[in-house]
């Protein structure tokens, strides 16, 4: 990574490197997500339906930002392998709340706990001191990127 920074230029090339760096680092561009038959994006989905009781497509779509015909025919898939449930709405009769089977429950939490173990491998050999760095770092990339999501997602509301 360059560290002269002294240009945009610069700072978009690191930036650039820091995310094929870390796509590599914990395996984004494998063809499945944690050696489960599922991709990145269909656990995603999986992960936002188990956290958010009575989540919807478009609740879905809109916090992740995908496309609604992608996610359309990833939770056609998902509905047609019994993983993932959809209910009319008691609220809105033009919306479905999704939810996880059983057996997509069980699928989640196994990945769950797959993707901690990984985390644990990845952290053990750092020093507390270096954990610390990296998670403050993390939280500063969270802070200065989620400030410019914000003030998006202000910006649509308008």
């Amino acid at each position: 990574m360059p560290q002269n920074l002294s240009s945009l230029s610069d700072a978009i090339a690191a930036v650039r490197g820091f995310n094929r760096f870390y796509t590599r680092e914990v395996g984004l561009l494998r063809k499945t997500f944690l050696d489960t038959p599922w991709t990145l994006g269909e656990m995603r989905v999986l992960y936002e339906i188990r956290n958010n009781d009575g989540i919807s497509a478009s609740d879905i779509s809109r916090e992740l930002d995908l496309d609604a015909a992608y996610l359309s025919r990833l939770l056609t898939r998902l509905v047609t392998k019994r993983i993932v449930t959809r209910t009319p709405s008691e609220t809105d009769a033009r919306q479905q709340e999704l939810s996880l089977s059983d057996h997509g429950q069980m699928i989640v939490n196994a990945a769950d706990e797959h993707q901690a173990a990984l985390t644990e491998d990845m952290l053990t050999p750092l020093s507390p001191t270096e954990r610390r760095q990296l998670v403050d770092a993390m939280a500063t990339i969270e802070t200065l990127l989620g400030r410019r999501r914000a003030s998006s997602h202000e910006a649509d509301q308008r």
